[in-house]
This record gives structure tokens, C-alpha cells and sequence, in this order.
């Protein structure tokens, strides 16, 4: 392992940090002056000390803000995003051409009608440049599945009004879908935008979908916070707080003197970069975003509570990493032992292969099946031979790190806390798995009550194991409380979607599930148990690894005895868990 975590970034995200806004403005800049013969001023956003970096495009007339970088947007490149950003901006500055007032809506009707204005103008983009679609496309990833969220069925409902071929059976957004293309011949006209958004918001409230205003933020990740398609004058000051947050929590206000356009006219023309000052509020960095609602199991009533619990992902602060390398040193020799068996492991392994036309021996449940297809008077199935072939591993893993207030406590006779032993082995068993080449995430998690059970994403399936990652991991805090069963069925969630022959959900925890709104010590034990059970009737493997000295009888409870395993020196984790976890799925 190289001393250095940042080393180990990969091609990907080291090629998304090469170029910023800064960097390309010049040909940006000529690209909407080719396309749209438009010449608007553009800064770089730039956020306060402290704060969050703008995540999207804001406009205020001809003025565009723009983040310097895209850092959170992976597989399509840098320079595209600034492009179909910047275009899509121009298709507002085109076709949109007034201002909403924003009377009585509600934050999610403006998001929705922002929603449906952001597909009008692209479409009319699209007729005058179909090369856009190739442009836009890419960025527009969200499937039909998921948990019911406002946030997640409004990205559903973007991908749906762009693509024609997209599928969905959502009532939701096939009755969105339906609306937007009925109106085709109305296209020219913003005021569908607004009468469509905001019969959907309506439909939305309805169904009680959750929607959180202040942590919304718009998708896909090219389309702006669209706080230029609002007049924002006449909001009245107890609605603003609601409001303003619906664009990502931040919102440009113009600040020059109104009386005198002339002079941000002549500022315009002449790009000196004097500008328009601006106001930037930021998402708060310790906001969490509801994301799904999970039933919780009831084992006196023998029945499950609906929708109880609430998923809350919060983004992992990110922190040095020197602390975990010093840690990860003292492992030295652990990492040989790790870079032996993976060399060891790596060799694939006969698979038996059944019903083939032709191999080395006849598979005898394909000839009982021939043979009474035959005295059935049906034509055989001729594939009644067995093979076998040397196949790769095929493995999805995500590792579930407890992250609770008992974590902070220090392991005996050290002054390293249980959090920091779990981190250092959590790094060591990300090195196995990035040697196999077994696709894994790390996730994290603790809870405050059954409406706020925090999850947080280290590293997900799709992302490398880089520097980024690494310093998410270190950055990870033990705190609050230990609401497993909540935690496994959004684990359970999440490595569904897997296309792998065995999924493993993998957590290491330190004490018994617990949390504030709870007294009965065996209720949070049975919903976990049930969890588990949910995990392994859709053909998942979850196993434990425990910290807890005495967590025999709950841990052998909630996993069975024999996907348990039992640490009391928790100081052995780091060399204990990658060999295990080689045993495993060896």
C-alpha cells in the first residue's frame, strides 16, 4: 500500500479534478457565442469560507454563475458538463422569456414547475439543435426503481419528459409524462409549465410524499438551481425561509442599483469582470437528506409498523488521513500477509455448467427431464451434458460500519478509540477487495430516534476506492445510537441492484441495537433479526463481526451462529477482518 492514500486515486477522478470552470471558461465562452450567438457575463461561484461549493449553474438574466468545479459527477467528463450546463442555461435565456411571480406556491410546486420548464425549453433546444439530445443524454441516469421520495421520483420524471423511450410504471410519472407530450403543440408557451408543476406538486401532497426543501438539490447535474426562472420581489418575508431553499439552498439577489441598467449594461458589454455582486447561501454542511421510509418489526405484536423509520443520508465530512496511516503502519506485516493471499485467491475455480449440448459428462437432472419430455410424446431438450469452466470471481460486498456513540470509547490499554480500529481494519480490508477486483461499498451508520437514522456513504459501488474515499473514511465520527434493522433493510436496498452471483452484506458493530426511543432490549434485537431474514430470502449473505465481549447471545440471535463472529481483542481487528473476509468468499 503506498504511504500515501492520495496515490492511489484513480485514472477517473483524478481526470474530474484536472479541469475547472477557470480553466475553460475562453472556450465556453466561444462555444454559446457559435451556438446560441449569446454573450453573457459568466463568473466562477465562489463560495464563502468554510461553506459548501455551489453544485449547479444559477442565472440572473444575462449574468451566469458557475461552479468551478463538477467534482461530484462521474463517467461523463468535465468538459461536457460545462458545455450541456452552459447550453441548457442558454435554452432558459432562449425560450424562457418572463419571469414567474411566486404568489401562492409551495416549495414543491416550484420545484416541480422548474421541473417541467427545465424539459419544455430543452425540447425546443432539441428541435432547433438535435445534436443537444447527444449532449444532454448522458447525465440523465435515474431508473424506475427506488424508494418513494419526492426527490428521486422528480430525477425519474426529468428522465422521463427527455427521453421518450424511458419507461416507468410509476402512476406518478407516467401521468407527468403523459400531460408534457399531450402538449406538444403547446411547447412555445412557458404558462403549460407552470399549469402542469403544478397539478403534479398537488398530486404529490396528496400521496404524502416527503419532500425536503432546503436539501433539495435539482437533477441532472448539468440543469441550473433555476432561481432565474423566478421573481423573487414580492415573496413575503415569512415564506422567503421556505422558499429560497427549494434551488439548493442557495439563491442569487441582484445588489446594483436598478435605477441605473444602463450601467450593468455597459458592464455586460465591455466583460471587465466587474459583474453583479451576489449572495450565496449554502446547503448546511450538517443537513441530512430523508431519502426512504422502512416498516420496523414488532415482535410483541407479531405485525409490522408501516413506513417507521427514516433514512437520513448525511455526506461524510472529509479529514486528514495522516492519523489512519499512522495506524495503518503498525499493520505493515498485516498487508504482506493480504497481498499473499490475494495472489493465492485470485486463481478462478472450476464452475459446474449443467444443461449443455455437448461436454464431459451427462448432467442426470437434464436426462429425467428429457426422458419424460420423450415418454410425453414432446421433442427432448438435447442439452444433457455437464461441463465445467474456470470462472472469475463473482462478488458484490458492502461493508456496514457502526458508527455509534460507543465507538468514541477507547480500546483497553491504548489511547486509540474502537471508531479508529474500525477504520484502520475497514482500510485494510478495502486494499483486499480492490486487489481481487470485488466491486464494494462502505457505508456507515448510527440513529437518533426511528425518525432519524443516519447513513452515511464512504464509498459507494460505482465510485473508486481513491484519495476521496479514504478521507471520507477518516473523517467518519462515532455518535448517537444503533438502529441496525433500519440500517440493513437501506443496505438491502442498495446491493439489490447488484449483478452479482453472491452479495454479502458485511457489518462490524460494537454493542447491542439500541436507540432513544426504545425500552424494551429485545425489540430493536427481533427487528434486526428480521432484517437479516428479509437479506437472505433475496439471496443475501450478511455476516457480523462483533466488538462486543459479551454480544454472544444478541449477536448469534439477530445473524445465526454461524455468520457471527466473535472479536474480544478489538486491537486484532485490522489483522483478523481481511483474513476473514478472504475465508469468506474464498
Amino acid at each position: 500500500m503506498p504511504a500515501d492514500p492520495k496515490e492511489r486515486t484513480s485514472a477517473p477522478e483524478a481526470a474530474r479534478s484536472e479541469i475547472g470552470f477557470s480553466d475553460a471558461e475562453r472556450k465556453l465562452k466561444a462555444y454559446l457565442t457559435a451556438l446560441w450567438r449569446l454573450h453573457p457575463v459568466m463568473r466562477a461561484a465562489i463560495s464563502a469560507p468554510g461553506q459548501s461549493p455551489p453544485r449547479r449553474v444559477t442565472f440572473d438574466g444575462g449574468y451566469i454563475r458557475v461552479p468551478q468545479t463538477y467534482a461530484d459527477v462521474q463517467g461523463c467528463g468535465v468538459e461536457p458538463i460545462f458545455r450541456a450546463a452552459l447550453a441548457h442555461v442558454a435554452a432558459h435565456l432562449t425560450f424562457t422569456r418572463a419571469r414567474w411571480q411566486i404568489g401562492t406556491l409551495k416549495p414543491l410546486q416550484i420545484a416541480l414547475v422548474s421541473l417541467i420548464e427545465d424539459a419544455r425549453v430543452e425540447a425546443l433546444a432539441i428541435r432547433e439543435y438535435p445534436g443537444l439530445n447527444r449532449l444532454w443524454a448522458p447525465f440523465h441516469v435515474a431508473e424506475p426503481t427506488g424508494a418513494l421520495v419526492a426527490e428521486m421520483l422528480m430525477a425519474r420524471l426529468a428522465r422521463g419528459l427527455f427521453d421518450p423511450a424511458y419507461r416507468d410504471q410509476d402512476p406518478w410519472v407516467s401521468k407527468g409524462r403523459t400531460m408534457f407530450f399531450d402538449r406538444r403543440l403547446e411547447w412555445e408557451n412557458a404558462a403549460i409549465s407552470r399549469e402542469i408543476g403544478t397539478l403534479l406538486g398537488n398530486d404529490l401532497g396528496q400521496m404524502r410524499i416527503q419532500f425536503n426543501a432546503k436539501t433539495y438539490v435539482v437533477e441532472p447535474a448539468y440543469r441550473d438551481d433555476n432561481a432565474g426562472l423566478w421573481d423573487w420581489s414580492d415573496t413575503p418575508p415569512q415564506e422567503m425561509e421556505d422558499t429560497d431553499v427549494v434551488i439548493e439552498s442557495f439563491r442569487v439577489r441582484r445588489t446594483e442599483d436598478e435605477s441605473e441598467p444602463h450601467q450593468r449594461r455597459r458592464s455586460q458589454d465591455n466583460d471587465t469582470g466587474a459583474g453583479v455582486a451576489a449572495r450565496e447561501r449554502p446547503i448546511d454542511a450538517d443537513a441530512g437528506v430523508p431519502v426512504a421510509r422502512y416498516f420496523e418489526w414488532d415482535y410483541v405484536l407479531g405485525r409490522k409498523h408501516a413506513d417507521w423509520t427514516t433514512i437520513v443520508e448525511f455526506e461524510p465530512r472529509r479529514a486528514s488521513t495522516v492519523g489512519l496511516d499512522r495506524l495503518l503502519s503498525e499493520y505493515a506485516d498485516v498487508e504482506n500477509r493480504i497481498r499473499k493471499l490475494i495472489r493465492s485467491t485470485r486463481v478462478a475455480r472450476p464452475m459446474r455448467i449443467r444443461r449443455r449440448p455437448e461436454g464431459e459428462r451427462l448432467d442426470l437432472d437434464s436426462c429425467i427431464r428429457a426422458a419424460i419430455e420423450y415418454r410425453g410424446g414432446i421433442t427432448p431438450d438435447p442439452r444433457v451434458y455437464e461441463t465445467s469452466e474456470m470462472r472469475d470471481r463473482d462478488l458484490a460486498v458492502l461493508v456496514l460500519l457502526d458508527a455509534s456513540e460507543s465507538t468514541k470509547e477507547f480500546v483497553r490499554n491504548t489511547t486509540t478509540t474502537v471508531l479508529s480500529v474500525e477504520r484502520a481494519a475497514t482500510a485494510l480490508l478495502a486494499h483486499a477487495m480492490e486487489g481481487l477486483g470485488d466491486p464494494f461499498a462502505i457505508h456507515a451508520f448510527c440513529s437518533n430516534g426511528r425518525q432519524e437514522v443516519r447513513y452515511y456513504r464512504v464509498k459507494d459501488f460505482n465510485q473508486p476506492y481513491g484519495a476521496a474515499a479514504v478521507e471520507r473514511l477518516a473523517g467518519l465520527r462515532g455518535g448517537l445510537s444503533t438502529r441496525i434493522g433500519a440500517a440493513l433493510r437501506h443496505a438491502h436496498s442498495e446491493i439489490r441492484g447488484q449483478q452479482a452471483h453472491r452479495r454479502l452484506v458485511l457489518v462490524i458493530t460494537d454493542g447491542e441495537p439500541a436507540d432513544i426511543d426504545v425500552t424494551d432490549s429485545k425489540y430493536l434485537v427481533e427487528d434486526a433479526r428480521k432484517a437479516v431474514q428479509e437479506l437472505g430470502h433475496d439471496g443475501i449473505d450478511v455476516f457480523c463481526v462483533g466488538l462486543d465481549g459479551g454480544g454472544d447471545s444478541y449477536l448469534t440471535r439477530i445473524f445465526g451462529r454461524r455468520n457471527a463472529v466473535q472479536i474480544d481483542r478489538i486491537a486484532s481487528l485490522p489483522d483478523k477482518l481481511p483474513a476473514l473476509y478472504l475465508r469468506l468468499t474464498g
